[in-house]
This record gives structure tokens, C-alpha cells and sequence, in this order.
């Protein structure tokens, strides 16, 4: 289905129209309304799905040094301090996201936070394994973003991040409608190939990709990653706020109407082993 078509018009006005429900034509904050209305913790797409499987794909292990650019309120970075056993240095700008991430760490010895612009980092130049980017890219200026990741990165180290993509290219309408249902991400969303090809051009190489659905989070996935306290607690504001209900109700909607126009993809590139750009 085409998204233009849910883009109507009444008194002068856009909205959106899914099913029976009907949202402003406005761009929608979805990190906001999962964390303030919502109350989860895991803010980025696929969750601690998508999390797991970026960690298989960068084969983090223990004693590693890994980097999380832009971690918010932290979730991913204890997630990777936990199973991991690497050491863990989490960054953001936001000084309350900071703050919220290190009250809900507790006094971990294999991560610290610290309030820093991900563009422009303080961090030692070939200091980290690995470094993990979720859904922060597409808030940012992309290639500084990625340049200052490859002269972090140690020479071999590699780069995985987890960021909505399109799959085909969208009109301006179907832009609207993405912005407005799911989230303003889709402003700063590409296509894989361009992704690849910014990644590139920051100087990082053997860029891949793979791509994964939307879906909504089920009651079981939010089980796992909010523990049962927090996951009645999310059940009640679902069941007792009818624009909650509305709002979860209409997005599961439309990824079920419209999966053929976006997605998110965990990429990884590599920063070259020392000298390898003169060898070529």
C-alpha cells in the first residue's frame, strides 16, 4: 500500500488516517513517547533484539574496549556491559540522559557515562575495539559522526550501528506520512547503499548490511526487557490512556499496511589496519 494514501485533508488541515484512527501530520517524537508516556527504556528499533544481534555481528568479547555514541538513558551500554564482559564507555549530550543512565547502572565496574557531543568527543584517538551507534545518526550530521568514529576506532576495529532505512526512495508525502505515524527519525533516514556509501566516505571500509522489519514490540518482548514491575506498569498506561492505546494501535497498523517502504538495518564497517590506505 502506498502511504500517500492514508495523507488526507479536512477543515483546511493534513492528517493521517489508519484504519479508524486519525494522527496530526506532524512529525512524531517516538524515543519521547516510548520514554515519557510509554515508560520503557529501550528506545531504539528492534530493541534488545536488535541489540543482541549487533553484538553477534560485531563479535564483542571480554576485556574489548566499546564505545556507545549517543547510549541515552543507557539500556544498550548495560546490556553490553553485562553479557559481555568488555569495557564500556557510553557518551551522550543530553547531561539528564546521562544522569538517568547512571543512576539506573549503579556502581558497575566495567562502564562509565560521561556527557560528551558524539561529533566532536574529548576520547584518545585508536582507543576502542568496537563502537555501537543506535539510532542517533539519523539526528546527525552523518559523515562528521562517522569520521569521528574511525579515528576512535583502534586500526581492524569495527564500527555496528542499528539506524531506519528506507527501502525504496520516498516521495515528500510519504516522507509526511513515515514522520508522522512512526517517527521523525525518517527526516535523517537513506537507503542502505547510501548509508554504505557515508560510512565510506568517512574513511571506513567493508561496509555491510541486513536488513530487519518493524514490528511492534509484544508484551513478552517487553517482558524481557523491562522486567515484570515495569511491564505491568507499561501494561496499565496502555490499557487506562486511550491516546496511548490509539497511538500503538495505529503504528502496528501501519507496519503491517505499508512494510515494503522502510525498515531499520544493523550495519558494520572497519576501520583500516594501519598503513593499509598507502598499500592501496
Amino acid at each position: 500500500m502506498n502511504p500517500e494514501h492514508l495523507l488526507i485533508e479536512q477543515s483546511g488541515q493534513e492528517f493521517v488516517k489508519i484504519g479508524g484512527y486519525i494522527l496530526p501530520a506532524e512529525d512524531f517524537n517516538l524515543a519521547r513517547f516510548l520514554r515519557d508516556d510509554l515508560g520503557v527504556s529501550w528506545l531504539h528499533a528492534g530493541g534488545i533484539i536488535s541489540t543482541r544481534q549487533l553484538l553477534k555481528e560485531l563479535d564483542v568479547r571480554p576485556g574489548m574496549r566499546v564505545l556507545d555514541m549517543g547510549c541515552g538513558v543507557g539500556s544498550a551500554s548495560r546490556f553490553v556491559a553485562a553479557n559481555t564482559k568488555a569495557e564500556v564507555v557510553a557518551i551522550d549530550f543530553d547531561p539528564e540522559m546521562i544522569r538517568r543512565a547512571r543512576e539506573a547502572s549503579g556502581p558497575r565496574s566495567n562502564i562509565r557515562f560521561e556527557v560528551m557531543d558524539v561529533v566532536r568527543t574529548t576520547l584518545p584517538s585508536n582507543s576502542f575495539d568496537r563502537i555501537i551507534i543506535q539510532s542517533v545518526a539519523c539526528f546527525t550530521d552523518k559523515v562528521p559522526l562517522f569520521r569521528e568514529a574511525a579515528r576512535l576506532l583502534k586500526p581492524g576495529g569495527i564500527l555496528g550501528m542499528n539506524e531506519v532505512t528506507w527501502l525504496q526512495p520516498p516521495t515528500e508525502k510519504v516522507a509526511k506520512v513515515m514522520c508522522a505515524t512512526i517517527c521523525e527519525t525518517f527526516r535523517g533516514a537513506l537507503l542502505a547503499s547510501e548509508w554504505k556509501e557515508t560510512l565510506h566516505e568517512a574513511g571506513l571500509v567493508e561496509a555491510s548490511h541486513t536488513e530487519y522489519p518493524f514490528d511492534a514490540s509484544t508484551p513478552y518482548q517487553i517482558l524481557r526487557e523491562e522486567g515484570v514491575v515495569k511491564t505491568a506498569k507499561v501494561m496499565w498506561r496502555v490499557f487506562t490512556r486511550p491516546e496511548i492505546n490509539m497511538r500503538l494501535s495505529a503504528m502496528s497498523d501501519f507496519f503491517k499496511k505499508c512494510p515494503e517502504y522502510f525498515s531499520y538495518a544493523i550495519y558494520t564497517a572497519r576501520k583500516p589496519e594501519a598503513g593499509a590506505e598507502n598499500q592501496e
